[in-house]
């Protein structure tokens, strides 16, 4: 498999999906609390770190051949995984000014970059 399919494939696998799911929120509560150092490297460290350890040990084609990794290669592109960047920074500038609707939006960012295809009622073949 090509590091560009691990690069993908590797976003769906669950212990990365975990990963990303609990830091993230748990970097939100320390911007909550103003902890911005520790909220940087609770957001950004283990994931990264995680991603480089998966992509270079691990064979995906689990993942590649599933009903999910077909809707990942057709409907994650680049401009989906910037524009799901974009709603965690703004979840993380919500947590700075205590807001939980800016951590909504940029939750609901979150979700709707990862599940584009199903809103415009794309089938995955």
């Amino acid at each position: 498999m090509l590091s560009k399919e691990k690069a993908l494939y590797h976003q769906i696998h669950p212990f990365k999906l975990f990963v990303d799911f609990a830091t993230g929120f748990l970097a939100v509560y320390f911007f909550w609390v103003h902890d911005i150092v520790t909220g940087l490297i609770v957001a950004f460290v283990p994931s990264l770190v995680i991603s480089l350890a998966m992509i270079w040990t691990m064979d995906f084609t689990k993942q590649k051949n599933s009903k999910f990794g077909k809707y990942v290669a057709r409907f994650m592109t680049r401009s989906k995984e910037n524009l799901r960047l974009i709603g965690f920074l703004v979840m993380l500038v919500g947590g700075w000014y205590q807001s939980w609707g800016m951590i909504l939006v940029g939750f609901a960012v979150v979700l709707y970059s990862w599940m584009y295809g199903l809103f415009y009622g794309l089938k995955v073949k």
